[in-house]
């Protein structure tokens, strides 16, 4: 078989999973197929990865889907290194993951149903890694929603945390900051839903702004195909002698790619949970954990950041600016928060936005200082750690009867020692600790960001710094979530004393995830385009200082200071209570969203709409009892006077047929006399 072949055959896979499985109610029977299936398929991207890596670019087939007078849009699979990493990515972690769930889900009634989501969700990412027009990127862009909304809401009869008696039993001391009330699956993939809609409308905005320039430049055929939007990217940056008409022509068509970049970034801000539109993500939790770990590593999240990297072409300088800018405050924000949370998972949560945000800085780099690469480098190492961290995290709360208080756990490690090890290969990769992957793509994030900080300068400086900030933290509160899990003694013996390693199948998952974890299997060969730059020396050791300080401080207060029976944590709580506070309620932004948009103009407009739908008070009393209906100025009210008006006409004419005979012949004679008179005096 072709590559292009292989693609198509990578792609479909999934669906054809999702498909059967939809059709089973058996979920031992059920999961089995999926894994079997995404088995197969990530064998095929294995090859075709070998195929494509080091070897440049393949181009599926393609059939037209629709034409537009000029334009054509058309579906087909686009391969480069890039894609074919990533979908290999995709389909190894679907695989893993579905085997991990068969035994998360054992014993839940609803099993039966995740599989076939969880392929359609791992179908759709591999349509936007794979298609080779930004039209079809779209399409499965939003598929990728529909999936995550799906996943989102697996549990979608449970209650709110306000009103949770298990959610109330089982939270943090002095926790704060999310709005109990809106905390449940059915509200938080409604969230999810809604603000990845804003973003959304932002690409939407940035395709148009595309086929405006296609127009301007007189261009036909597959216009947002990858090629012709490279084309259009190439004519901008580099201006040649042109006359006055011409020039006109560049600046629209300048300005257009400007407005595509910000559009398509905007987009990109929603999916991958950037500032301010990040709130989605900690609020996903509500899904299972095992969904959460493909959300946050490979699939929805990560689609972000492939979709800006791969139109990387069409972002000038100054959007590029907004990107870097953008991921800094989200990483260092985001990062913040996950300092004072209690519960294991929302510390993940936080985690991913953070890294998110360090992806966004190294895209904001730049071409000339190898930002691509670097974020994409960071986007795959960071892919199996967030994984391997998330299916430990639900292996901990499957052992601890559903615990993710991190001040009840503690000394895990004697009862379930691969747990513990594995989360902490994971969590060495992702603290960017030498030799292990996260060593390798941060450090290339941080040697990119002071690349172009030092050849820019000035404001240039700022992502860089927010950068360092977020990664000095996430050492600290990810050493700070495995020590207060897994380390010390039991602080809770009636909830840890029944604990243990999952079963083989779930050990055997996480175990063959570890190796990916550690920088050799990375370095050898071209799977990490990593840049390499003068920049780079200054980075590495600024990282390793990063690491050491933040390691440091979290070993002393979580660790050594305990052993000493001494608090310091709480000690520091105290001493820095209003930046606690402020953190702990999540800096006051998953508020203001609920006050301006679901309190504030989400209700005025709801009002708003609901009167000139129905019309009044009054009105709506009305509609309780049909006999005192009146119309109204309303679109009820015009609707129901046209049923009216209609119900009176019928009534009149209905009193001209009454069926009787004669009547109707007198009449047509009367009409044909006066016709016949008409025309013969006329």
């Amino acid at each position: 078989m072709t590559v292009g072949t292989v693609s198509v055959l990578v792609w479909l896979l999934p669906l054809f999973a999702a498909l059967v499985c939809t059709r089973l109610r058996s979920p031992g029977l059920a999961h089995g197929i999926a894994a079997v299936v995404m088995a197969i398929a990530t064998a095929l991207a294995a090859t075709m990865a070998i195929a494509v890596v080091g070897g440049g670019t393949v181009t599926g087939p393609h059939a037209t889907w629709l034409e537009l007078g000029t334009f054509t849009l058309g579906v087909g699979t686009y391969i480069d290194a890039m894609a074919a990493v990533m979908a290999l990515i995709v389909c190894a972690l679907a695989t893993g993951v579905l085997v991990f769930n068969a035994w998360y889900m054992h014993d839940d009634p609803q099993a039966a149903r995740f599989p076939w989501q969880f392929c359609l969700f791992a179908a759709a990412m591999l349509g936007v890694v794979l298609s080779d027009n930004l039209f079809l990127s779209f399409c499965c862009w939003e598929l990728v929603g529909l999936g995550s909304y799906l996943l989102i809401g697996f549990w979608f009869d449970k209650p709110a945390a306000a009103v949770d008696p298990t959610y109330q039993a089982n939270k943090g001391a002095g926790a704060r900051g999310v709005l109990e009330a809106q905390l449940s699956p059915a509200h938080a993939q409604l969230k999810a839903f809604v603000m990845n809609r804003v973003g959304d409308a932002g690409f939407l905005i940035g395709i148009g702004a595309l086929l405006v320039a296609a127009v301007t430049l007189g261009r036909s055929g597959d216009v947002l195909g990858w090629q012709n939007l490279q084309e259009m990217a190439h004519y901008v940056a580099n201006p040649t002698a042109m006359t006055i008409e011409q020039k006109g022509i560049w600046v629209t068509v300048s300005l257009c790619l400007t407005i595509a970049a910000l559009g398509i970034f905007c987009g990109a801000i929603g999916k991958s949970a950037q500032f301010p539109l990040h709130t989605w993500l900690p609020d996903a939790m509500q899904g299972p954990t095992t969904a959460s770990s493909i959300i946050h590593a490979a699939t929805m999240v990560a689609a972000g950041v492939f979709l800006v990297a791969r139109c990387y072409p069409l972002f000038p300088p100054e959007a590029l600016a907004v990107v870097g800018w953008t991921g800094g405050i989200t990483c260092l924000l985001a990062a913040t928060i996950a300092c004072v949370q209690w519960d294991l998972k929302a510390v993940l949560a936080y985690s991913t936005v953070s890294q998110l945000g360090l992806m966004f800085v190294g895209l904001g780099a730049g071409p000339a200082a190898g930002g691509k690469d670097a974020a994409i480098a960071h986007l795959f190492t960071h892919a199996f750690s967030k994984c391997l961290l998330f299916l430990c995290a639900g292996a901990v709360i499957h052992a601890c009867a559903g615990h993710q208080d991190l001040a009840r756990l503690g000394g895990l490690r004697k009862r379930m020692p691969v747990v513990a090890y594995v989360s902490l290969a994971a969590l060495l990769a992702l603290l960017g600790m030498p030799l292990f992957s996260g060593f390798v793509s941060k450090d290339a994030v941080l040697a990119a960001a002071l690349g172009n900080a030092q050849s820019a300068g000035g404001l240039a400086w700022g992502p860089f710094v927010l950068a360092c900030a977020g990664s000095l933290l996430t050492a600290a509160y990810m050493l700070r979530w495995w020590l207060r899990i897994f380390t010390g003694e039991e602080r809770d013996h009636d909830l840890t004393h029944y604990a243990h390693d999952p079963s083989t199948g779930a050990k055997v998952v996480l175990l063959l995830l570890v190796p990916m974890t550690l920088s050799l299997p990375w370095t050898i060969g071209a799977w990490l385009p990593l840049p390499h730059g003068e920049s780079h020396l200054p980075a590495m050791v600024t990282a390793l200082v990063l690491l050491a300080v933040g390691g440091g401080f979290a070993l002393w207060v979580f660790l050594l200071a305990p052993r000493g029976g001494r608090d310091v944590a709480a000690g520091l709580a105290r001493s820095a209570a209003p930046l606690h506070a402020a953190c702990g309620n999540l800096w006051g932004i998953d508020k203001a969203w609920d006050l301006l948009f679901t309190r504030g103009i989400g209700r005025v407009l709801a009002q708003v709409v609901a009167f000139f739908d129905l019309g009044g008070e009054r009105r709506l009393e009305q509609l309780e009892n049909a006999q005192e209906r009146r119309a109204s100025a309303s679109v009820d009210g015009v609707v129901d006077g046209i049923a009216a008006g209609c119900a009176h006409l019928g009534a009149g004419s209905a009193s001209l047929h009454a069926g009787r005979l004669g009547v109707y012949l007198a009449v047509a004679f009367a009409v044909v006399t006066v016709a016949l008179l008409w025309g013969g005096l006329w």
